[in-house]
């Protein structure tokens, strides 16, 4: 006995359509919950490049307060070592007083280096060759104790001026 196939088809045909019918609600709903997720994902996306751009944008701005604080340090050492310098220039200068008081001979060098810090003393500014001279005497004695911002020990110095006898 031959089954008749054409109802066999139509009966299965009725059964997917049914079925796909049965389901269309489900596949509704799960479209929409997939646009729903699409723009979640797009927004999300658009938080994060948003994100991106601030963390960029701090970053630069990390990164110049780093350079600006390094050239601020430089030129705070730079200012502390002229402070340190000056220290260790009055120490010379009131050192050479007291042995000019005690007339002991200066060289050469000690005398450039002493009248140029008169005439600083004295207000005259004096040209650059005078402030040259001074900053080479005392970077030729006391180098080390400048880079290393060494401070003068002025009990010392106070000591050997109250030491001197002037008659």
């Amino acid at each position: 006995m031959p089954i008749p196939l054409i109802p066999v088809l139509l009966g299965t045909l009725g059964g997917v359509v049914a079925g796909a019918l049965l389901r269309q609600p489900e596949i509704n709903r799960l479209r929409k919950q997939v646009q729903i997720l699409q723009a979640e994902i797009q927004r999300l996306q658009a938080l994060v490049e948003e994100q991106n751009r601030q963390i960029q944008e701090l970053t630069v701005r990390y990164k110049t307060l780093k350079a600006w604080s390094f050239v601020e340090k430089a030129k705070q050492r730079a200012r502390l070592e002229g402070a340190v310098m000056h220290q260790w220039a009055f120490k010379e200068y009131v050192e050479l007083l007291c042995a000019q008081a005690s007339e002991r001979p200066l060289s050469e060098e000690e005398r450039a280096f002493f009248n140029a810090y008169e005439n600083l003393l004295a207000g005259l500014h004096g040209d650059k060759d005078e402030r040259l001279i001074i900053r080479n005497y005392i970077r030729s004695k006391y180098r080390h104790e400048i880079e290393r911002l060494v401070t003068v020990d002025a009990s010392r110095l106070v000591a050997s001026v109250e030491a001197v006898n002037v008659a």
